[in-house]
């Protein structure tokens, strides 16, 4: 009888602790709420790679490094 309550109550503990942890993160979700669309989207690029001049380079230049 004893094992029966023990496993019982270790069921309701952890029903308890995900409970918990799920009311937690949908507060956060209400407080902190994310925006669907940023302000500035960066410039979109194509899923095609960019056209080279022959170089053959390994890696694109960085964002920076391009401006």
């Amino acid at each position: 009888m004893d094992d029966a309550l023990g496993l019982l109550l270790l069921v309701v503990y952890i029903v308890v602790i995900l409970a918990i942890s799920a009311g937690i993160t949908y507060a956060v979700i209400r407080i902190f709420p994310t925006e669907r669309k940023p302000k500035n989207p960066d410039k979109q690029e194509s899923s095609h790679p960019p056209e080279t001049d022959g170089g053959g380079k390994l890696f694109r230049r960085s964002k920076r490094a391009a401006t």
